[in-house]
């Protein structure tokens, strides 16, 4: 009976997320403003995977076949998830919507780990966070799979600081922010600044042992990450990162007036009202999170590094997670309830409406499938940008079409050679055994007679960032598992987990 009763929520948040999912299961994910990427990244992942090359950094048919250095700069973990399901032999859309299902459901399941912990009607708010606006948004609309999956580390994160300065509490905020950070960098920054920042300030006001422990864990979660991030932060230059950061992709260009008054700002206004039901650092949390996703703090978005988060409503993420641990630990109150409530269903009616129509269009799969189009911002280093078609966020390739494909090349006689393949630091020119120089963006070099090949090669960034996060991982492997001389089990924190949790309620 006590084993089923442990079940029985996981059963009902698996239900609601089916639920939650069921119109793309049955009408497909439909045209969301991703759906490409997510097609071109997944298959490809899939096929990589099912070959045996579990971290495809490079997607060789991305461009028309000139490939895309993607993974190295964008974060891998769940296109582990949606390339493992494709390469288990799931169609690419199939993988799409069961990745859908199981982030939206493993939300659930942490929001329900962190409320039971706290003791604040867990199950109920569980089902709350997996179906709040912005989560869904993040599916049928936005296309936001990485996104997405950042809700299942906030809850996690909180409990980790709750229990510092335990062993445990190192290693599950090492594991959970490391984890964030190899799932949406954007989020990871900025839950790093507005979550995580504002917690350990108020645990550290009240217990001063907590800030080395939540350094130690800061540091281990970066190193868990280095693997990832070295190469992403240190090859910027190597594509065309401008294209990341300018037109609607800089965060201080959007207003209230230009985030659909009828979904972010709403969805800002709701979570706030919810999170009045008690008076506490969640709530501060909340209104922090709602005031400047809507942009309303003054040069707040043009400072470094809030300026590379593209979108300042991302903080709806963290928004609805405050929000939600602030309702389920205050007393029932019908109108906080209902005008929240009421606030929400301007949300859910434009962003469903939206979804349908998403959902209703063809999408030629056919076509992306052969020209495999990718995110322009990783086309390389010197490509020109009057080739780009920014507003549709697609390259012209046209004079690189009647490039042969090859990896190797004969040259008769002296003069520019090119590879049909874009430039990259992996990429190396070698004629007859010795590397001779080349430039970009296709792959271009001054030939003599002989045989040339294009060869990969491992850079130093890929290296290093792993060595460092084998390190992280050893060194957490010891925390988590080592004892200190003398001392027969852990050490534990010197206030029992329950009052840490109603002291940062």
């Amino acid at each position: 009976m006590n084993r089923l009763r442990s079940v029985h929520p996981y059963i009902v948040l698996a239900l609601a997320a089916v639920a939650a999912m069921l119109p793309s299961f049955l009408f497909g994910p439909g045209e969301t403003h991703s759906a490409s990427y997510n097609f071109v990244w997944i298959r490809q992942f899939g096929e990589a995977m099912a070959q045996g090359d579990l971290y495809p950094r490079w997607l060789p048919g991305s461009f028309e076949g000139l490939g895309s250095p993607a993974f190295y700069f964008y974060p891998p973990l769940v296109y582990w998830i949606a390339g493992g399901i494709d390469a288990l032999g799931a169609t690419t859309l199939q993988a799409i919507n069961i990745t859908g299902l199981t982030l939206i459901f493993l939300s659930g399941v942490t929001m329900h780990i962190w409320l039971a912990a706290r003791g604040t009607r867990p199950l109920t708010g569980a089902l709350l966070y997996m179906v709040l606006p912005y989560h869904l948004l993040d599916f049928y609309t936005r296309g936001a799979l990485a996104e997405l999956g950042a809700f299942i580390s906030l809850p996690l994160i909180a409990l980790g600081i709750s229990r510092l300065p335990e062993r445990r509490g190192i290693v599950l905020l090492a594991l959970s922010y490391g984890g964030l950070s190899i799932t949406h960098l954007p989020v990871a920054m900025l839950t790093g600044l507005f979550l995580i920042a504002p917690l350990v300030a108020h645990r550290y006001w009240q217990d001063r042992t907590i800030l080395w422990p939540a350094v130690i864990a800061g540091a281990l979660a970066i190193g868990l990450a280095a693997f990832y991030l070295l190469p992403a932060l240190t090859l910027q230059d190597r594509i065309s990162s401008a294209l990341l950061w300018g037109g609607r992709y800089r965060p201080s260009t959007w207003t209230v007036g230009t985030m659909y008054f009828a979904i972010v700002p709403c969805i800002a206004l709701a979570t706030a009202v919810l999170s009045f039901a008690t008076r506490s650092i969640w709530t501060g949390i909340t209104l922090l999170a709602c005031i400047a996703g809507l942009n309303l703090i003054p040069y707040l978005w043009d400072m470094p590094p809030l300026d590379k988060a593209q979108f300042p409503w991302r903080l709806m993420c963290i928004a609805e997670f405050a929000a939600i641990t602030s309702l389920m630990a205050g007393r029932a109150n019908i109108w906080i309830a209902g005008i929240g409530a009421a606030l929400l269903m301007p949300p859910y009616i434009y962003a469903g409406a939206q979804a349908g129509v998403y959902m209703t269009r063809d999408v030629d799969y056919a076509q992306m499938a052969r020209s495999m189009p990718d995110a322009v911002e990783y086309l390389p280093a010197g490509f020109p940008m009057s080739a780009v078609m920014e507003k549709d966020r697609l390259a012209d390739l046209t004079p690189y079409r009647t490039l042969p494909r090859a990896m190797e090349m004969d040259v008769q006689q002296a003069g520019p050679a090119s590879f049909r393949r874009f430039a990259f630091p992996i990429w190396r020119v070698t004629r007859d055994g010795h590397e001779v120089a080349s430039t970009g963006p296709l792959i271009s070099f001054q030939a003599q007679p002989g045989h040339y090949r294009l060869e990969r090669v491992r850079i130093w960034q890929e290296s290093a960032g792993a060595i460092v996060s084998l390190l992280a991982m050893a060194a957490l492997a010891l925390l988590a598992f080592g004892r200190r001389p003398g001392s027969a089990a852990l050490p534990r924190s010197r206030m029992p987990l329950s009052a840490s949790l109603r002291r940062t309620a």
